[in-house]
């Protein structure tokens, strides 16, 4: 994402992107996300009555798992920038014959919500993606009751390597260009220091960050080039030249079949679990 846009280029930027991915990202391809949901509600550990706002919920997983384990008389608020998205999460509620989920396009860096008001706050791999951080940080701090949860997820910068530097590699030698270091918005919190250091300064104690692998076999080549088509990684492929992208998927995909293994291909999810408590 281009690090010159204004704030609100950059939400409208984030919002089309994921758009154009939302009728792909229930792809079996990309279950690291569902996987992901359930060890964050595990962690969570929500009681029935409950109140739970679920940031960035995409196509609604945490939220699903979250309203279940809510029952009876708990609900979840589900806010995300890409109306394709919340139609998915709406889609998915009804088909579970889930009444407590509430859902909104909302920004998660500013909250229509009173103060004090939510039992957690939860964000699955969605921080990363907001040009303000602690911004963020703060309003969910604001909107959590004191001694409340804040909870989010991240990529470690060990998630989807080897695949990841193949792919970015061969970006590069099809000329397309990635920003300066290869620094993208997730490295913001690639590593556990730096989700506990946004914690921190921003007012939250009793943090704990934990680094789970969510990683699984991928059957094929094809596997993979389904989550870099439904994902973040999209944003990537637009900065191909526009005739390029043929020859850039068959290129790519025949390196990544050199890692085809009798179990398939390993894709390694490592993912951070950063949790704290608002100060009572």
């Amino acid at each position: 994402m281009d690090t010159e846009l204004t704030p609100q280029q950059h939400k409208q930027a984030i919002a089309k992107l994921f758009s154009r991915v939302a009728d792909g990202y229930d792809s079996p391809a990309l279950r690291f996300f569902p996987f992901c949901a359930d060890k964050l509600v595990s962690k969570v550990a929500p009681r029935p009555g409950q109140k739970v706002l679920d940031v960035a919920t995409g196509t609604g997983v945490v939220a699903i798992s979250m309203a279940q384990a809510l029952l009876p008389g708990g609900r979840v608020v589900a806010i995300d920038l890409s109306e394709k998205m919340l139609d998915r999460t709406a889609f998915h509620a009804r088909k579970m014959g889930l009444e407590n989920i509430d859902i909104f396009d909302m920004d998660g860096a500013k909250l229509d919500f009173k103060r004090d008001y939510f039992d957690t706050i939860a964000c699955s791999y969605g921080l990363f993606f907001m040009p303000d951080i602690d911004a963020a940080l703060q309003e969910w701090k604001r909107v959590c009751k004191p001694g409340g949860k804040i909870i989010f997820t991240s990529f470690d910068v060990k998630a989807f390597v080897p695949l990841r530097d193949l792919f970015l590699d061969d970006l590069e030698r099809l000329g397309a260009k990635l920003p300066e270091g290869r620094t993208f918005m997730a490295d913001q919190l690639n590593n556990a220091e730096r989700c506990s250091d946004a914690l921190d300064r921003n007012g939250f104690e009793k943090i704990q960050i934990d680094n789970e692998q969510l990683g699984y076999h991928l059957s094929s080549a094809d596997d993979w080039w389904e989550i870099i088509w439904n994902s973040g990684y999209r944003a990537l492929i637009d900065l191909l030249p526009s005739d390029q992208l043929g020859n850039f998927k068959v290129k790519h995909l025949r390196e990544v079949d050199k890692l085809v293994t009798e179990k398939g291909i390993w894709l390694p999810v490592d993912t951070l679990f950063s949790q704290a408590i608002k100060p009572a």
